[in-house]
């Protein structure tokens, strides 16, 4: 017992010597979207970006892609450690490669053999090229075969995949992306996590377009269309996006960049203060119920 103690000590200390503070993530209030962006909001309030750290997931029952995912990236960045004495959910973490994710189209493939409601915490690197490519849309296709089955469903489905990840290696100057999907079936809908841990919205304007903005207006001029790219006026990625996700599919969408988030659904948005909270790069985040009836998404596409 007291060899193991050590053992745990030992993980608990950082690079500079100095013991870890402890996270310890709140059980969501309830299951909607909102909720779960609370219990992410009390996990990394107060967390400096490069910040080691211990999270400690005992407390939560279930490891949501909005929750496990940003915990994931913050670990893989700042090589922060994670904890879980909950007996209900090792096995599921394990299940789902939390934290450590897969990186490889032969990994995933494995995967593929097993899954059948949720696609596993993926790594995408951007000097992997083709196979960054073949591992992004080996991850839809999977998505697809475990919510897709109606006329329309697979375009539905790989649209929001394919436009969030492009945005990350083309605006946050960052080399990973990080992607979850969590089918449920009883509850019959999907939950699906894109992150990055890059420079921002805000500081993407700054940098690219010389157009300094709070992020506030920042995520105001993604959500309006206005590309962060200094050769492009428009950029309708994020904003189709969640047209597709909220008024196609019906589902909710959240997008997260410094101390903001905007939540939205088919009929208002919301946008939240996320005081002494900062998330450098964005988090993304939504939910659609599984489709049951023919999807058409051209009507909004821009």
């Amino acid at each position: 017992m007291l060899l193991k103690q050590w053992h745990v000590l030992l993980n608990n200390i950082n690079k500079n010597g100095i013991a870890m503070k402890k996270i310890i993530i709140p059980e969501p209030k309830s299951e909607k979207l909102i909720s779960i962006l609370g219990s992410l909001y009390h996990a990394f309030k107060g967390l400096g970006t490069d910040e080691q750290v211990e999270f400690d997931v005992s407390k939560i029952k279930w490891l949501c892609p909005l929750i496990s995912l940003p915990i994931s990236a913050h670990i893989h960045k700042t090589g922060s450690i994670v904890t879980n004495e909950n007996i209900n959910t090792k096995a599921y973490a394990h299940t789902i490669k939390f934290p450590d994710g897969v990186d490889t189209v032969t990994e995933l493939e494995a995967e593929r053999q097993k899954t059948k409601t949720y696609v596993p915490i993926s790594i995408l690197h951007r000097d992997a090229g083709v196979e960054r490519e073949r591992l992004e849309s080996l991850f839809s296709q999977m998505i697809y075969q475990v919510v897709g089955a109606t006329i329309g469903a697979r375009n539905a489905i790989y649209y929001p995949i394919s436009e969030l990840v492009t945005n990350i290696f083309e605006h946050s100057e960052e080399n990973n992306g990080y992607i979850f999907g969590q089918y449920y079936p009883t509850k019959g809908h999907l939950d699906m996590c894109i992150v990055d841990t890059g420079r921002g919205l805000a500081a993407t304007y700054a940098e690219e377009k010389n157009i300094h903005l709070s992020d506030e207006e920042a995520i105001a001029e993604v959500m309006s269309g206005h590309s962060t790219k200094h050769n492009k006026e428009r950029g309708y990625g994020v904003r189709t996006s969640k047209r597709v996700v909220c008024e196609a599919l019906g589902g909710s969408f959240i997008i997260v960049s410094g101390s903001k988030a905007l939540i939205a659904n088919d009929t208002e948005e919301q946008l939240i203060d996320l005081k002494d909270f900062m998330w450098k790069g964005v988090i993304i985040a939504y939910r659609i119920m599984k489709p049951n009836n023919t999807i058409d998404i051209s009507p909004y596409l821009e």
